[in-house]
């Protein structure tokens, strides 16, 4: 079975299918080890069924990169599946001249690219990855460099990680980034222990970044499809430049395309060498698992990994001071759409809970932002395929509002979809109404306890999500971040918010001055092309259908039908139907094509 990569396309899906998941929850019941080289491990028993889910967290995410680098962070995320020195490839002494060959050519490239890049600075070209912008020593180069790939390709054996592990019962392997962590993360059956701790523990003592160069075209086709081609993709990522202005959440996790078609092979090992040490990383395991042979089974294995020679440096730019609103204006083939973010709190910052909970009441079909744009004014649509790119699940509401506190600042970001027809500055409007309500008169009580009810039971049912899944994801952010027993800190924090904290919150952070708007006008298509979104689906039929895989829809499919389990509200169980069945027709036309293609005779091409 292959593994499916989690890009934005199956990201979009997941959010789709479950909304975020919550900060707090229920008490979780973890041992804490330290290894003698530095790594931590977490261990939750659970026996319900004889699986586990296992974890290695890296604290290590698009915040910790530089200019020049961007985007390094995930580009690991598809390397570390690679292989090692034994696992991936059928002689790893020619692989590995042919890896250094590589290198020494992409080192003459850049040079040429130098050449390029000064040309485009001057006028001479328009843009550097065309064709005809190449000078002719680097198309003599990238021939030998092409041909070189190719003979690698007949060496290498194609996902034997993923095949080892799903022939031993293993699933759901899968890796994720983010601003501040990556994960990589499988459940296997219980016996299967000691073949988790050899294969990972290899994996991060002897990887092998093979098909280095070809892999960052992947990540750079993952951008096209997540960012570049969707219709709002490429005005987000603006919107995030401008709202963060000095700290390294100013790009996104995919990274800038320049960097990423010039990140090399040894830039990349440095980066290893620094952040996944195991002294930066957590190994977390849920499930049916006894402690003492288990953490004994982990020391065998993981204490083979030598400590790192430097501690990976503190992010030290912090985000400065807005003095002025920010505004974005833009339009799209789209419905409109309107986004007002505030500059927050970062993660474990006293005021992080009050706004969790503002967002609680503002978000909701009972919530302050439905009544208003949905209820009363009826601009807004009530229900939507799970959020912008950016935003996230929002359970499927047109209209939705979360406090982000990430490791090292936060944004209360809000946002709203209207009906065709309705311009986005009357979405911004209507917004403004809901924050000045807020500032101006405290919540009730019962609205306060209705939220923090709703936020008790969302973590419970997020704790019993896949057989101990549901707990890896809410560990692990914490984890990354620093502490994670934050998890079970948060839940009596926010018992203790009062209506009072609110009303200080939204007057404090609510401010002009600290605010970005992103205003979203609908542009008609060119003639002759339908819209690149549908009604209430934010964008997803067209991300659907634009998937080459039947691994990624089968498991696109998986998540509809776990958000299916999950939906009460009509609008959002018919919407999900939607994609599932769009979903289903495309694998079935995917699995045809293939079938023809084996079917063809040897030789012969459409």
């Amino acid at each position: 079975m292959k593994r499916i990569r989690l890009t934005a396309v199956a990201l979009a899906l997941c959010a789709m299918a479950l909304a975020a998941p919550p900060a707090a929850a229920q008490s979780v019941d973890a041992t804490e080890y330290v290894l003698d080289n530095g790594m931590q491990v977490l261990l939750v028993p659970r026996h319900e069924t004889p699986t586990f889910m296992a974890a290695i967290v890296a604290r290590v995410g698009s915040a910790n990169e530089t200019t020049g680098i961007t985007g390094i962070s995930h580009l690991f995320e598809h390397m570390m599946f690679k292989g090692t020195e034994t696992i991936g490839t059928k002689d790893y002494v020619r692989d590995k001249e042919i890896m250094d060959r590589l290198d020494a050519l992409r080192t003459e490239m850049m040079a040429e690219q130098a050449v390029m890049r000064e040309d485009l600075r001057r006028g001479r070209i328009d843009d550097m990855l065309a064709p005809e912008a190449k000078t002719d020593r680097y198309r003599e180069l990238e021939t030998e460099f092409d041909r070189l790939i190719e003979e690698q390709r007949q060496l290498i054996v194609k996902d034997q990680l993923d095949e080892i592990y799903t022939k031993n019962g293993g699933s759901f392997l899968n890796a994720m980034t983010s601003y501040d962590m990556t994960m990589y993360f499988i459940r296997l059956p219980s016996n299967k222990l000691e073949l988790f701790c050899w294969m990972e523990s290899d994996r991060f003592l002897n990887p092998v970044f093979r098909e280095f160069y070809s892999e960052r075209n992947v990540v750079r086709e993952e951008r096209r499809l997540g960012v570049d081609s969707t219709p709002t993709g490429l005005i987000e990522e603006d919107f995030l430049a401008m709202f963060w202005k000095s700290s390294s959440y100013h790009w996104d996790v995919i990274g800038w395309p320049s960097d990423l078609d010039s990140i090399t092979r040894k830039q990349a090992e440095d980066y290893f060498d620094m952040y996944y040490a195991p002294n930066n990383l957590t190994l977390i395991l849920v499930g049916d698992l006894e402690p003492e042979p288990t953490i004994a089974m982990v020391r065998q294995y993981f204490e083979r990994l030598p400590r790192g020679t430097k501690e990976p440096p503190e992010v030290v730019t912090l985000e400065e001071k807005q003095y002025g609103e920010k505004r974005l204006t833009a339009s799209a083939e789209t419905d409109p759409q309107a986004e007002v973010w505030y500059h927050t709190v970062a993660w474990k910052h006293a005021d992080s809970y009050p706004l969790q909970l503002l967002g609680g009441i503002m978000s909701g079909k009972t919530g302050r932002l439905y009544k208003k744009l949905v209820e009363e004014e009826g601009i807004a649509k009530g229900s939507t395929g799970g959020g912008g790119r950016m935003m996230g699940g929002g359970g499927g509401l047109g209209v939705r509002a979360m406090q982000d506190s990430r490791k090292y600042a936060g944004a209360f970001q809000i946002s709203a979809e209207g009906l065709a027809g309705v311009k986005a500055e009357a979405l911004e409007a209507a917004i403004h109404e809901v924050v000045d309500e807020l500032k101006a008169e405290p919540v009730t009580e019962h609205e306060l306890q209705k939220v923090k009810n709703q936020e008790m039971v969302s973590n419970i049912r997020f704790m019993d999500i896949m057989g101990g899944i549901g707990i890896l994801f809410l560990i692990a952010p914490n984890a990354a971040m620093g502490d994670w027993e934050e998890v079970n800190r948060a839940p009596q924090l926010l018992d203790a918010v009062t209506a009072e904290d609110i009303q200080r919150v939204a007057n404090t952070y609510f401010t002009d001055d600290q605010r970005c708007v992103l205003i979203i006008n609908s542009k008609e298509a060119p003639e002759g092309e339908a819209r690149k979104r549908g009604p209430g689906d934010g964008g997803m039929a067209e991300r659907i259908k634009a998937i080459e895989d039947p691994a990624m829809l089968e498991q696109a499919i998986g998540m509809i039908n776990m958000g299916l389990g999950q939906a009460e509200d009509p609008e959002r169980r018919e919407q999900l139907e939607q994609m599932l069945a769009l979903a289903t027709t495309r694998l079935e036309e995917l699995k045809k094509g293939e079938a023809a293609d084996e079917a063809a005779p040897a030789g012969e091409e459409e």
